[in-house]
């Protein structure tokens, strides 16, 4: 495959991850409101179609990162091989802890629709599912992604790979996560900030895939590494 073609892949793929991410995201919201855990479940049987879609969604939210990881590498690797395998390294371990919030979706959609929803009604199933909703499972994910990202950022603005604006954008969304998601693991930072701090990142991912599409990276940065990209 060519650089070209590998540009093109990575921006198609960029786009597809934050669509499946987002979709996924607000169709979940609609699959388990209720004010305890047994309303959450009544929630997630009445809507369990939903879910459904949902899965499918996580699924290739999953492949995209991992996509990603082979094509990013493969584009930044001529900036800095180790930096660019660490990276990859992340965004692939990325996609393989997606599994664990998926899992515990599943399990949930099993709870919820075993038995014709008597796990409602039912102290242990309701102790599990209790458990599962509050797990964490989503945090390991994330934390790959940002040193990834970041990382990933970092080489395409040293390499002049895009526009210098544009990386720069990168580099300090993501950079800001990569301070606040560790802070949000080890519970010192509220989740509402980490929340909301993921937004600017698309004020850098949505751009990239697009230049990616149309325009790729800069085929002479091995050699020409010190020239500004305009």
């Amino acid at each position: 495959m060519t650089q070209r073609a590998e540009a093109r892949l990575a921006g198609y793929t960029y786009l597809g991850y934050i669509v499946f991410a987002m979709s996924a995201a607000v169709l979940s919201s609609k699959t388990t409101g209720g004010a305890d855990t047994s309303q959450m479940l009544a929630t997630l049987r009445s809507t369990i179609w939903i879910a459904r879609v949902t899965v499918l969604l996580d699924l290739l939210q999953i492949a995209c990162a991992v996509v990603l990881a082979v094509t990013l590498y493969r584009l930044s690797k001529v900036v800095d091989a180790t930096l660019a395998l660490i990276a990859m390294g992340f965004r692939f371990g990325e996609g393989l802890l997606g599994f664990l919030p998926l899992l515990g979706k599943l399990e949930l959609m099993k709870l919820a629709t075993d038995s014709n929803g008597l796990c409602a009604a039912s102290p242990g199933c309701l102790a599990v599912a209790s458990e599962i909703f509050k797990r964490p499972d989503d945090l390991f994910g994330q934390f790959c992604f940002v040193v990834g990202g970041f990382l990933f950022a970092y080489l395409l603005l040293a390499g002049r790979l895009i526009p210098r604006w544009m990386a720069w954008t990168g580099v300090i969304t993501i950079g800001l996560q990569l301070i606040c998601v560790p802070l949000y693991v080890a519970t010192i930072l509220p989740g509402k900030v980490v929340n909301w701090l993921w937004f600017p990142i698309l004020l850098y991912e949505v751009p990239l895939g697009l230049w990616l599409i149309r325009k790729g990276v800069r085929e002479t940065a091995e050699s020409a590494p010190g020239k500004v990209l305009s």
